[in-house]
């Protein structure tokens, strides 16, 4: 009778079916074990994932923030540089305002130095003024009790014209006689010489025409004022004078009385 191989193997059969269960629930356990380690990894791997992605989010974060600050330091940059030129501009403009101030307090400085000389150039004055305006009023006061002299001088002197208008007026009222006289004596004088031939009637005629003149010169009230008064020396002369002219015969002694009288009347 043949044996095949396989009927070797049957009473091994058991023990490879033992073996086999056994390889297999190893295999099951190493298959769940790497299962779970698989799980393990997965779940590693999906929180790996997940911190991959935060921190790539994180990256990206950091580069747009990164690109963001760029940005703005560039921007600040700008901004420097614009505010440093503002400021270069600044302190340009500042330098030329303060020059201009020095400039001007210059220009003031000189100008109070000015007005300062002025103010006691003026000053000077004023004292100068002032002691002049004293002196002034020195001289006012003594011209004012010059002016109270002159002024009652004045008066004096105003009353003595008045006098003297007085006087003047009596001076014309004389010199009217006078004129009025003289009038009456060359009448009579063209009567003498007309009454020549009648001797007692023209030394008549000269005596009451002499009496005349002599009581409308001599008898008159003249004025207190006037400056020419009758003298009494003509008074006595004149009744000689016509004694010694009495006797007189001829026509030139009759004349010459008439002058004498004349003469003796002014």
């Amino acid at each position: 009778m043949k044996f095949s191989p396989a009927h070797y193997l049957l009473p091994l059969l058991p023990a490879l079916v033992f073996s086999t269960r056994q390889d297999h629930e190893d295999l099951e356990k190493q298959l769940k074990e790497i299962f779970k380690e698989r799980s393990t990894v997965l779940h590693q791997l999906t929180k790996n994932s997940k911190e991959f992605d935060g921190i790539k989010g994180n990256l990206q974060s950091l580069t747009n923030e990164e690109k963001s600050a760029k940005t703005n330091v560039q921007t600040l940059l700008e901004i420097s540089q614009k505010q440093r030129e503002q400021m270069k501009s600044l302190q340009e403009a500042l330098q030329n305002h303060l020059k201009e101030a020095s400039e001007k307090a210059e220009k003031q400085q000189a100008t109070i130095n000015f007005l300062k000389t002025e103010v006691e150039r003026k000053s000077k004055m004023i004292r100068d003024l002032q002691n002049e305006n004293k002196s002034l009023k020195n001289k006012l006061l003594s011209g004012n009790k010059l002016c109270g002299i002159r002024a009652e001088e004045s008066k004096k002197i105003q009353a003595q014209l008045k006098e003297l208008r007085y006087g003047k007026k009596d001076l014309l009222f004389k010199a009217q006689q006078l004129t009025d006289l003289e009038q009456k004596l060359a009448v009579a004088r063209n009567e003498l010489k007309k009454a020549s031939f009648d001797r007692e009637s023209q030394l008549k005629a000269m005596k009451e025409t002499v009496n005349l003149c002599l009581s409308t010169v001599f008898n008159d009230q003249p004025s207190p004022l006037s400056l020419i008064r009758p003298n009494p020396t003509h008074m006595s002369f004149l009744p000689k004078a016509m004694d010694t002219v009495i006797p007189a015969t001829t026509m030139k002694s009759k004349v010459h009385l008439i002058c004498v009288l004349k003469s003796k009347i002014k």
